[in-house]
């Protein structure tokens, strides 16, 4: 409970929102803060009175569209994130997340599921990066699968995997994944996700790869339990309704 009252608390609710929509625009999760703060306040807002990193995530509920319009709009504000040039070469963490995805893409072109984690995995650098993991964990809520969610808890043991730090029963327990090709492949892509040169993907691009997938298993899994109720009715010599 928030000592200054309920219009408080209000107050702190709409500026999370209007934050996240700022956020969605492409700009970072501390200075969303304080120019929605100046927005919907008209004026200067004290520290204790703006709505944390958590409540502006929470903020993303309100934006509109499907979840893959919803993806996008917590991918925006990677285009902000620059990094040192002498390690991170790339632009900006939107175009390693988009070199990350193509590098996936050319190796497993159908799994929407570890493609979802190679364009989310570093979401969480715009909204919090003293702990980005969590931070991307909780803003994707909701919006990606439990297979795509464990991509992205294991991809920091994948790297120490292949760094060869990984301690002997977490790197049999990961070996013995059945997904543990897909999160070397990861891993792999992340590490080489870090060029000068452009991708040819745009975020909009890629996005729209995802939808495109999701649609088709859609399809394919209705046609299945089309065929398994066609398949039940000639049994029993009904017809399928």
């Amino acid at each position: 409970m928030h000592p200054n009252g309920p219009h408080d608390d209000k107050l702190r609710r709409r500026i999370a929102v209007e934050a996240a929509r700022l956020m969605a625009q492409g700009i970072d999760s501390q200075r969303a803060r304080l120019r929605a703060a100046r927005r919907v306040a008209r004026g200067w807002v004290p520290e204790h009175q703006l709505p944390s990193h958590e409540e502006v995530r929470g903020g993303f509920g309100h934006l509109v569209g499907d979840r893959f319009d919803r993806i996008m709009d917590l991918l925006r504000p990677l285009a902000s994130r620059r990094r040192d040039p002498t390690r991170y070469p790339e632009a900006d963490a939107l175009e390693h997340a988009l070199q990350t995805f193509e590098i996936v893409l050319a190796e497993r072109p159908f799994d929407e599921e570890l493609l979802t984690a190679a364009l989310v995995h570093d979401v969480g650098t715009a909204i919090d990066c003293r702990d980005p993991l969590n931070a991307g964990l909780a803003a994707l809520d909701g919006l990606i699968t439990p297979r795509t969610r464990w991509f992205l808890e294991s991809l920091d043991s994948a790297h120490a995997y292949a760094a060869g730090l990984l301690g002997r029963r977490a790197r049999r327990r990961l070996d013995a994944h059945p997904d543990f090709s897909d999160i070397e492949l990861l891993a792999s892509a992340c590490r080489q996700g870090h060029s000068r040169r452009a991708a040819n993907t745009t975020l909009e691009g890629a996005v729209q790869i995802l939808r495109d997938l999701d649609a088709e298993v859609a399809i394919e899994e209705s046609f299945g339990r089309y065929a398994v109720e066609g398949g039940s009715h000639l049994l029993s010599g009904d017809p399928p309704s």
